[in-house]
């Protein structure tokens, strides 16, 4: 799965931000205008209440002196449910109401006081209209609120993201600025100072780790090509004495061999450790020379370990195609290593070579399917390794493999034997 980009990921965070703004403004925003709503609701039902008690009081006492109350159909005395009272009203129970009626809202108060009912009503329409404006203005208000905080939210994301935008632009050029860069000297001693800080003293670090790895690499280069050039000038010189019988010969030839396999080697492991492609000044060969330069370079060790190794070589219409010469040759030797390590006493092992691929088979007890994938990782040892064996040569394969585009595979099952296969013209992530 892709992982998402410095942007995508910014646009993401922002979006983030300002919805939750949003949010926190229209939960803020929403709760208090109905809290507002409810209680100035309640207060005026309170209020509206006790004010028309007091009126119905108000009325009945002048009626009862006597005194036109002056308030045609709005002011009704008689019997409970007597055709005294409109029929709409007549089943209110003692008590406020309020009532809507043909487009009209009506307040009404009915009070019982010796057997007789008295009845207010008020005409609260232009009163309900505009309380009914006040929540409307108070909604616009709500999305006012919310426009309002929506653009609050976008300025504060911007301003909160700009330096971490910022600080990801530059981190992402750090490798282009001067060692030891201070990025937290220009940002504030806030969180992103922090974060700036943290950035500084990681990177920092990782640049002296590198920094030692180069000069150790650099070391190590020269000062192991410095033995080995005394190693091969004094075998040029031992060449030339008359003395030298064959054994001797046979002896020098060894050392001349075992001191040109280090040179490779040690060119191959400066090669993956400073990367690029120095692989190009290599020379070349075929699988088949390298397949066979590898049987007879060990197969004295597999007659010690009373083991067999063969080659087999597999015929192709096609040329064979030329290969850097060392990543061949360690590749083999590293496989063919492992499989007389590991494939146990009286095992064979065949060597196979075709014009893009090499393949070493062994007979041995295998690898269970779980461990596939761990034996090519740094430090793993199978049972009963050899001393000195530290688990490093299919981690060596595998990296050589991933530099060169090949692709090294694993075919192996307990009691089954085990068969390493490397796929020289097949790209790394087929």
């Amino acid at each position: 799965m892709p992982k998402r980009t410095g942007p995508v990921a910014r646009r993401g965070l922002a979006r983030h931000l300002v919805l939750t703004y949003v949010v926190l403004a229209l939960l803020v925003a929403g709760l208090l205008s109905w809290l507002s709503v409810w209680s100035v609701g309640k207060l005026e039902a309170h209020l509206q209440r006790i004010d028309m008690g007091m009126a119905v009081e108000r009325v009945r006492g002048d009626f009862l002196a006597g005194i036109d109350p002056g308030r045609p159909n709005r002011f009704f005395h008689g019997d409970p449910g007597s055709e005294a009272f409109p029929a709409w009203l007549r089943r209110l129970n003692p008590g406020f109401h309020k009532i809507e009626r043909e487009g009209r809202v009506w307040h009404v108060m009915v009070d019982d006081q010796d057997g007789q009912r008295y009845m207010l009503l008020r005409d609260y329409t232009d009163y309900e209209q505009s309380q009914v404006a006040s929540h409307w203005a108070a909604v616009s208000g709500l999305a006012g609120s919310l426009a309002l905080a929506f653009i609050l939210g976008i300025l504060a994301t911007r301003r909160l993201l700009r330096p971490l935008s910022r600080l990801a632009a530059q981190v992402n050029a750090r490798g282009a600025q001067p060692p030891q860069t201070r990025l937290a000297e220009d940002y504030p001693p806030d969180e992103i100072g922090q974060l700036a800080a943290a950035f500084d003293a990681t990177y920092n670090q990782l640049e002296q780790a590198l920094r030692r790895e180069q000069l150790f690499t650099a070391d190590v280069g020269h000062e192991l090509r410095t033995p080995l050039m005394v190693i091969s000038s004094s075998c040029e010189l031992l060449r030339e004495e008359q003395a030298l019988d064959t054994s001797g010969q046979a002896r020098l030839a060894r050392i001349e061999a075992a001191a040109a396999d280090m040179g490779e080697r040690l060119d191959t492991y400066l090669m993956l450790a400073r990367g690029g492609d120095a692989a190009e000044r290599f020379a070349r060969e075929s699988a088949h020379t390298a397949a066979r330069g590898q049987l007879a370079a060990w197969s004295a060790v597999a007659q010690r370990r009373d083991m067999r190794l063969t080659l087999e070589v597999a015929q192709a219409e096609a040329p064979a195609l030329q290969f850097p010469a060392p990543l061949l040759r360690a590749v083999l030797s590293n496989l063919i290593r492992n499989s007389l390590q590991y494939a146990g006493p009286r095992a064979s092992v065949v060597i196979t070579a075709g014009p893009d691929f090499m393949q070493v088979a062994d007979d041995g007890p295998g690898i269970a399917a779980e461990r596939h994938e761990a034996v090519f990782s740094p430090f793993v040892r199978g049972e009963q390794p050899d001393a000195g064996n530290l688990g490093l040569g299919l981690s060596l394969v595998q990296r050589i493999c991933a530099h060169q585009g090949w692709r090294v595979s694993l075919q192996s099952a307990p009691g089954r034997g085990t068969v390493f296969r490397v796929d020289l013209a097949a790209p790394a992530s087929a």
